[in-house]
């Protein structure tokens, strides 16, 4: 039976944390599975020393497919160019080696994509190494004028349709912000972005994060400016204008506790008169 869903898990040396990450991917798929969605998971070897990463996605049930040759990089994007090519579900999405899937995430997500969307991204729960939760981000639906400001609320774990991304250019030489043009090429195409307010994935932070060289490493933030200037001016030159951005939410009001009710508040008085009796 084909697959409806591939969720590609590009990879190098981390056999450890990528045990768990796949886990939590088979988790979520059986409990797709329950509602007729059928889910491929695909292991992407960015040429791993040794045989560890393989024998953990054979462990699982997961497709495995090697990348004879690292090309001395911390990214993963040229092993998920290679995942890419090598699917033909539905939808897919990219999934990292050391963040851990929750069970809705897969039915949560097709469910978008088969009411219409385009590209689905989600909520999400950032945690420490140890997976002790920190915060919960809820980022905005994706609109032009935000992109063009350089705020991305895409995630790297949105799940797209597969037609869709064969019709656009995933340069791997971009590394960290190669999907950065795929995003506005979709945008220029019309596709409908939304997202999941509900948390379907922890992400995890720690020392060896490959998402921080955006903000680290200047070659990419020179690159990233670079493309937001290129869609700019296609923006202006197709629509005369460059949209707004979306008005950043207000900070939450801080709300009064609800008090208790009459009948709590009574026997606590009545049990404090008690104790000073005594």
């Amino acid at each position: 039976m084909s697959a409806d869903v591939t969720v590609i898990v590009a990879t190098h040396d981390r056999a450890d944390w990528l045990a768990i990450s796949l886990r939590s991917i088979q988790t979520s798929a059986a409990f797709a599975r329950l509602r007729g969605i059928e889910t491929r998971i695909l292991v992407v070897d960015d040429a791993s020393p040794g045989d560890a990463t393989r024998d953990v996605a054979q462990a699982v049930g997961a497709d495995y497919l090697r990348n004879p040759v690292h090309d001395g990089r911390n990214d993963p994007s040229a092993a998920r160019v290679l995942g890419l090519e090598a699917i033909d579900s539905r939808y897919f999405a990219f999934f990292d080696d050391d963040d851990v899937m929750l069970p809705r995430w897969v039915p949560l997500h097709v469910e978008a994509m088969e009411g219409g969307v385009d590209v689905c991204s989600s909520a999400y729960v950032r945690t420490d190494a140890d997976l002790v939760p920190t915060r919960t981000t809820v980022p905005l639906v994706a609109t032009m004028g935000d992109l063009l400001v350089g705020r991305i609320s895409i995630n790297t774990h949105s799940m797209l349709r597969t037609d869709l991304a064969r019709e656009v250019s995933w340069d791997p030489e971009l590394a960290a912000v190669m999907e950065l043009p795929v995003w506005f090429e979709f945008m220029l195409r019309d596709c409908r972005f939304d997202r999941l307010a509900e948390p379907t994935y922890l992400h995890r932070r720690h020392d060896k994060n490959i998402s921080d060289r955006m903000s680290q490493d200047p070659r990419d933030a020179e690159l990233r400016r670079m493309i937001i200037d290129r869609y700019r001016e296609r923006v202006l030159e197709r629509d005369g204008v460059i949209p707004e951005p979306t008005p950043k939410p207000a900070p939450a009001a801080t709300r009064t506790p609800p008090r208790r009710p009459l009948v709590r508040r009574i026997a606590g008085r009545v049990r404090r008169w008690l104790s000073a009796r005594v």
